[in-house]
């Protein structure tokens, strides 16, 4: 699959999680890091549970997973701009593995999960905080991992990068945010007056904010009407909405007001994921005899993550592990202004803007 196609699944993938997981309240998550753990299930999955897995990641086969691994990991990394992605599989000392299904950018542990879960669990979450900078802790909860836990499969992201157009901290003031049904709120509303790329789109629009010496930008998606109300799926979905801001976007003098947020989320997805499709993954009948020949089963999935949005620049992180136990364009001179105000709730993603692929996805209803 080309690069392109690899991100639209993403984006698809994220699209499909959005309108589970989205409420009420702020939501944040990487369709990226999600995505990434579950190929690795589907690296090693066969049969139904392959294509149930394959549908719901909106993906051919496993070699596109392959693809879509390699993919994610290749995204450069330069000075203001730290981006660590790691893949890692953790293994119960006597659990036979195919060497095939190590066969990808993946690092391997060997813990105690049958004799020792409590001290596996720590060194798991222990190695996520570490590769996340203490961001994202305690991922897997007490009670989760036991004697009968096989596999742990995880992905971290770490993103900590700085804007291409700094946001002047003077300029930075309280003003009110309009969440849906109650009154304003006291903000910390950002204030940039730059040149940015800019899309009017059939009720909403949105702006692209560069980060330094690399390919990624956040998002801002601003409906005309209420966020609730925001008709994304008949759009076409997070593939549409930002394959248009990336294609279509053109240069305008933007006066921006943006408020500082702060997000954490934590996701238990195994109901959700069988609401999408996957249900052989987490039954008796799943067949990951592509990794081992003992029988393994999904029991749940986990994500947490983090966004951090200030005047400098943007500080994100997410973690996802698959617990599985023994089974039962041209640029144009800027000449057009206007006038951005996020001042009630939105949609945003971090996002690599060469191929559109959404590293983070979430709303903010209320700073």
């Amino acid at each position: 699959m080309k690069t392109a196609e690899l991100a639209a699944s993403d984006a698809a993938f994220g699209t499909d999680l959005y309108k589970v997981l989205a409420g009420p309240g702020n939501l944040v998550f990487s369709p990226a890091s999600i995505a990434a753990a579950l190929r690795m299930a589907l690296i090693g999955a066969r049969g139904e549970t392959a294509a149930e897995l394959a549908q719901a990641l909106h993906l051919p086969g496993r070699e596109a997973a392959r693809e879509a691994q390699l993919q994610l990991t290749a995204i450069p990394t330069r000075p203001d701009l730290i981006l660590n992605v790691v893949n890692s599989a953790w293994l119960d000392l006597a659990l036979p593995v195919r060497k095939e299904f190590l066969d990808q950018p993946v690092t391997v542990q060997r813990v105690d999960f049958a004799g020792q879960p409590e001290s596996a669990r720590a060194a798991v979450n222990g190695a996520v905080d570490e590769q996340t900078a203490g961001k994202i802790r305690d991922l897997i909860p007490a009670g989760l991992i036991d004697e009968l836990t096989r596999l742990v499969l995880v992905n971290a992201i770490y993103l900590k990068a700085r804007w291409q157009h700094e946001f002047p901290r003077p300029r930075t003031r309280k003003e009110s945010f309009y969440p849906e049904r109650t009154g304003p709120s006291p903000a910390d509303m950002m204030h940039l007056e730059a040149t940015l790329d800019y899309a009017r789109g059939d009720g909403y629009q949105a702006v692209l904010l560069p980060y330094k010496n690399g390919p990624l930008a956040m998002a801002i998606v601003l409906p005309d009407g209420p966020l609730s109300r925001f008709p994304l799926a008949d759009l076409g979905g997070v593939p549409a909405v930002l394959g248009r801001l990336l294609a279509d976007r053109e240069k305008y003098q933007v006066d921006l007001r943006l408020p500082r947020f702060r997000i954490e989320v934590a996701s238990r997805l195994g109901q959700t994921l069988r609401q999408m499709g996957v249900d052989r993954a987490f039954g008796r009948n799943a067949d990951f005899s592509g990794i081992t020949d003992a029988p393994v089963a999904i029991s749940e999935v986990v994500h947490k993550a983090f966004i951090d949005v200030d005047e400098e620049g943007t500080e994100a992180a997410a973690a996802t592990s698959v617990v599985m136990l023994q089974s039962k364009a041209m640029i144009r001179p800027p000449a057009k202004r206007v006038v951005f105000t996020a001042d009630r709730p939105f949609l945003f993603a971090v996002v690599e803007t060469n191929s559109g692929l959404p590293l983070f996805l979430g709303q903010l209803t209320r700073p």
